[in-house]
């Protein structure tokens, strides 16, 4: 936790890069189909259910960048997730610009910022928060909205060492504006065996996309298998409420002792009626990040 506090200044020059707002999700979540809720270690922790840094004992330093087709959004995003304290609590920092160009003359800018912490409670359940700061400007300023402090709460259930099971209420204080889209998320993941996690999600938005107008649950599946601790590959699928459309993702991840280079694409497969014979655009989300993995502080044994 020291080091994190420590590292404000490191999120801060690397400002243009973190969190996204309704389409950043994480670059190893976008490969499994979005879903990484009963499962979010590392910097999927702070995006997608705080107690989920509590999972993994490790200390990891991140850099992303992700592009969303059918908006023409740009997302650059930064975090530090430190789990290795000798307190058992869990925290990350996040930044996260967003930047887009909607085509005559219009263009939208938005900045996100948060803190996260966890606690786990034995080997059974962990909870954590997550504290955010919207700033939104020209586009991303929905009908004088230019968003506020909101707040995320998660829990993490392990019932038995291969299931998890996640729950996590997102943007729980209404800012009055969809970029910060209250909702309930949910998800079960199985883990077979440890270098294979096989998970399944479910949001429910309770306030409308400011773009299509529409909520309901979006449904999510995925799996992530890394082979040999060198390679990590990634494949899902599901079902987004917000345009109606089906989708399908990959990726894959190259991993070394000091670090790891991900990548996720989203391509969707279906698509909704806007109007009878007008079909909703195509989703594609490309995303890559670069991770660095900083050894814990060792401890001296107690005599």
């Amino acid at each position: 936790m020291r080091r994190i506090l420590l590292a404000v200044g490191l999120t801060a020059a690397l400002a243009p890069s973190a969190r996204a707002f309704e389409d950043f999700t994480g670059t190893r979540s976008l490969g499994m189909g979005e879903a990484s809720r009963a499962w979010a270690i590392g910097d999927e922790g702070p995006l997608l259910n705080p107690s989920g840094m509590t999972l993994a004992k490790a200390y990891n330093i991140e850099a992303a960048y992700s592009y969303a087709g059918r908006l023409s959004d740009n997302f650059l995003h930064a975090s530090i997730v430190d789990n290795t304290s000798s307190f058992n609590l869990a925290g990350g920092l996040y930044y996260t610009y967003h930047t887009a160009d909607r085509g005559g003359g219009v263009v939208a800018h938005g900045h996100e910022g948060g803190l996260a912490l966890a606690l786990p409670f034995g080997d059974l359940v962990s909870i954590g928060g997550t504290i955010k700061d919207l700033d939104l400007e020209d586009a991303d300023d929905v009908a004088g909205h230019g968003g506020g402090l909101t707040f995320d709460l998660g829990a993490t259930i392990r019932p038995a060492p291969m299931l998890s099971i996640g729950l996590v209420g997102a943007n729980l204080r209404d800012l009055g504006n969809s970029q910060a889209t209250r909702g309930i998320g949910y998800g079960a993941a199985w883990i077979p065996i440890p270098n294979l996690v096989v998970a399944l999600d479910g949001l429910t938005r309770l306030t409308a996309d400011n773009q299509t107008g529409r909520k309901g649950t979006s449904v999510m599946a995925g799996g992530d298998f890394t082979l040999a601790g060198k390679l990590g590959v990634r494949a899902g699928g599901g079902y987004d409420a917000v345009t109606g459309n089906g989708y399908a993702t990959v990726g894959f991840s190259a991993i070394s002792a000091v670090g790891a280079f991900d990548a996720g694409l989203r391509e969707d497969l279906t698509r909704s009626e806007v109007s009878p014979g007008v079909d909703r655009p195509r989703e594609t989300v490309v995303g890559l990040s670069l991770r660095l993995f900083v050894p814990a502080e060792q401890t001296a044994p107690t005599p």
